[in-house]
């Protein structure tokens, strides 16, 4: 529940940061600013007890991450640089965070998989932004009347995925990873070759929302159980 709340906030984060404008702008942030100190105590009420009645301390850490990932959050919306490939990178990073912090409150201790985790759902997270951003790029191209070729967002998508094809197995080569967790993978590899090719003047923002949700979902059922019914290598 706390991670959940955590994540909640961000969305009003970013009405606060942004430049106020009008007073229809500043009411919107008031009622955002209601809302993200509800979701600020939520997380609080949740966490808290983990910390000061089970005694995981070591769950302080994650709480200075969090905070460090919010401000540079809260900076790059204030510059108008969240939307960036760099400002959204930045963003997957943070929300990779729930993995560790997940995997040490079950097993009551930092492990090193902790950081594992993260890793695994960042370079998930980010292929997700990769594609997405190739998705809307291409929209726009269509519009213009231009050709796929001309997508800027189209390079750095296949340059992407072609270094999740190298760097995933060689984590299973070198024994950091069990073999299923390759197959996790699978999905968002086919997801972004199938969307090479995809040539639309129009783009449900919502259903193309929806269905990175379900390949999410999919994704960590699938890290869990890789994790959980196959040895850990070494």
């Amino acid at each position: 529940m706390g991670i959940t709340a955590a994540t909640f906030a961000n969305g009003s984060l970013a009405i606060l940061a942004r430049s106020t404008a009008g007073e229809a702008q500043k009411e919107r942030q008031r009622h955002a600013l209601t809302w993200f100190l509800l979701y600020g105590a939520a997380a609080a009420a949740a966490l808290a007890p983990l910390v000061v009645v089970f005694r995981m301390t070591f769950l302080l850490p994650f709480g200075m991450g969090a905070a460090f990932f919010l401000v540079l959050r809260a900076f790059l919306i204030r510059e108008r640089d969240d939307r960036t490939l760099i400002g959204e990178l930045v963003g997957a990073a943070g929300l990779s965070m729930v993995g560790a912090v997940a995997h040490a409150v079950a097993v009551e201790e930092v492990r090193p998989i902790g950081a594992v985790l993260w890793l695994l759902l960042f370079l998930f997270f980010a292929s997700g932004v990769f594609y997405v951003r190739m998705r809307v790029h291409g929209m726009v191209a269509q519009r213009k009347g231009t050709i796929a070729a001309s997508n800027p967002a189209r390079w750095p998508c296949v340059l992407y995925h072609a270094l999740l094809l190298v760097v995933v197995p060689a984590l299973f080569l070198v024994r950091v990873i069990p073999w299923p967790v390759l197959l996790a993978f699978a999905p968002a590899l086919w997801r972004a070759a199938a969307g090479l090719n995809r040539e639309e003047a129009r783009l449900d923002l919502r259903r193309l929302g929806w269905s990175e949700v379900a390949l999410a979902s999919a994704f960590v059922i699938l890290l869990i159980a890789a994790f959980r019914f196959t040895p850990f290598p070494g």
